[in-house]
C-alpha cells in the first residue's frame, strides 16, 4: 500500500471525508513535513503557503478556488479546470453530500403510512434556526412573511422567539427539533450557483419540508417535488401562498414526504464515486508529478506576494498595529 505524508490546515467534515476515501487506497500519515496539503477555508488567512507541497483545497464555504496557488481543488462551483493534459484539477462536491450515509437512508422518502404517521407527530408549523443574518435578508423576508401567517419558532440566536431565550444547537438537538416542525426555512447566507450546505438537507433527515432558498440551479440535483424553492416562483407573496396551501391540505404534505429527495436514485451514489476517482488521480501520482500550478513568472510572484503577507500576518508587529486601530477607533467612537 502506498504511503501518502498529508497535513490537513482548517477542519471541516469534508475533509474528513477525504481522508477517509484516501485510507481506502493508501497508507495516509498526518505530519507536519508533508507532500501534501488538505486545506479549508476555514483557517487563518493564507496560511498554506508556508507549504510548498501539492496544494489541494476542499471549501464547503462560498469561496472560488485560486489555480494559481492550489494545484486542485474540490468545491461547489460549476467550473471545468483541466491541466495541459486535459485532466480535470477540479471536482465538484458541494457540503451538502458530506453525510453521504445519512442521505442515503432518507433519499429514497416515505411510504404514504410512514408519511402519515409522521405528520401526525408535528408539534410546530415552522422553525427558524440561524444565528446570524443573510447577505442580503432574503432568510429574514421569508421569515416576516410566514410569521404574519403563522407563528415561527426562531431556535437560533439571530431573531430569537423562544421561551427564556432558549438556543438550539447546531448539532443533533437541532435536528431533533427540526422533528417537530412541518416545516423549515432552509436559507443559504447568500444565492449563489451551485453553493448548497447542510441547511437544505438538515430538514431532509429530520423530515421536515425545507422552504429553499440559496442556490437558483438547485432543482438540477434535488427533486423539486421535496422542496418549496423559493426561486421556482415569481414573488415571495406566491412562494408564501404555497406554503400556505400545503400546510392546510393534509394529502398535499404528505406527497411532499413521499417524494425522493434526489433528482435519480443513482445521483449520490455517482457524486461519491466521482470524488473517490479524483482524489485517486491525484495521489496515484509521484508526488513530484502531482504539481498543477505554474510556479513560475507571474504567478511566482503571485505566491511569493502571498507568502509575504502571510509572514506579515503573524508578525508580533502586524498585530500591535491592529491592536492600535482597535484602540482609535474605540477611542473616536467614545469622543463621538
Amino acid at each position: 500500500m502506498k504511503s501518502v505524508k498529508i497535513k490537513i490546515i482548517g477542519s471541516w467534515s469534508g475533509i474528513d471525508l477525504a481522508i477517509s476515501i484516501l485510507k481506502e487506497r493508501y497508507c495516509v500519515e498526518l505530519c507536519e513535513d508533508p507532500d501534501y496539503l488538505i486545506v479549508s477555508p476555514l483557517c487563518d488567512p493564507y496560511v498554506y503557503m508556508n507549504y510548498d507541497c501539492v496544494r489541494i483545497l476542499f471549501t464547503g464555504e462560498p469561496l472560488v478556488p485560486d489555480f494559481n496557488v492550489f494545484d486542485y481543488a474540490i468545491g461547489f462551483d460549476y467550473l471545468t479546470i483541466t491541466d495541459i493534459k486535459g485532466k480535470n484539477r477540479y471536482y465538484r462536491f458541494p457540503l451538502c453530500f458530506r453525510d453521504i450515509e445519512r442521505i442515503k437512508k432518507c433519499g429514497t422518502g416515505m411510504t404514504y403510512n410512514q408519511a402519515k404517521e409522521t405528520l401526525q407527530k408535528k408539534a410546530y408549523f415552522c422553525n427558524f434556526i440561524y444565528g446570524h443574518q443573510s447577505a442580503k435578508g432574503e432568510r429574514e423576508a421569508i421569515f416576516r412573511a410566514l410569521e404574519r401567517y403563522k407563528r415561527v419558532e426562531s431556535a437560533g440566536s439571530f431573531l430569537n422567539n423562544m421561551p427564556d431565550g432558549k438556543v438550539v444547537p447546531f448539532d443533533e438537538e437541532k435536528i431533533d427539533f427540526l422533528r417537530l416542525c412541518k416545516f423549515t426555512i432552509s436559507c443559504e447566507s447568500i444565492s449563489f450557483p451551485g453553493f448548497v450546505t447542510e441547511k437544505l438537507v438538515d430538514p431532509f433527515f429530520a423530515n421536515s419540508v425545507p422552504i429553499y432558498y440559496g442556490n437558483q440551479l438547485v432543482e438540477s440535483e434535488f427533486n423539486q417535488e421535496a422542496i418549496i424553492n423559493v426561486h421556482s416562483f415569481s414573488t415571495l407573496e406566491e412562494c408564501i401562498e404555497r406554503i400556505i396551501q400545503i400546510d392546510q391540505n393534509e394529502e398535499l404534505y404528505i406527497k411532499m414526504l413521499m417524494a425522493p429527495k434526489l433528482i435519480s436514485e443513482d445521483y449520490l451514489e455517482n457524486m461519491y464515486n466521482g470524488l473517490k476517482a479524483f482524489l485517486f488521480s491525484i495521489f496515484d501520482q509521484e508526488k513530484n508529478e502531482a504539481y498543477r500550478r505554474m510556479r513560475y513568472y507571474a504567478q511566482k510572484k503571485h505566491e511569493d506576494c502571498l507568502k509575504e503577507y502571510t509572514q506579515l500576518y503573524n508578525s508580533a508587529e502586524y498585530h500591535l498595529f491592529k491592536n492600535r486601530k482597535r484602540i482609535m477607533r474605540f477611542l473616536s467612537r467614545t469622543v463621538n
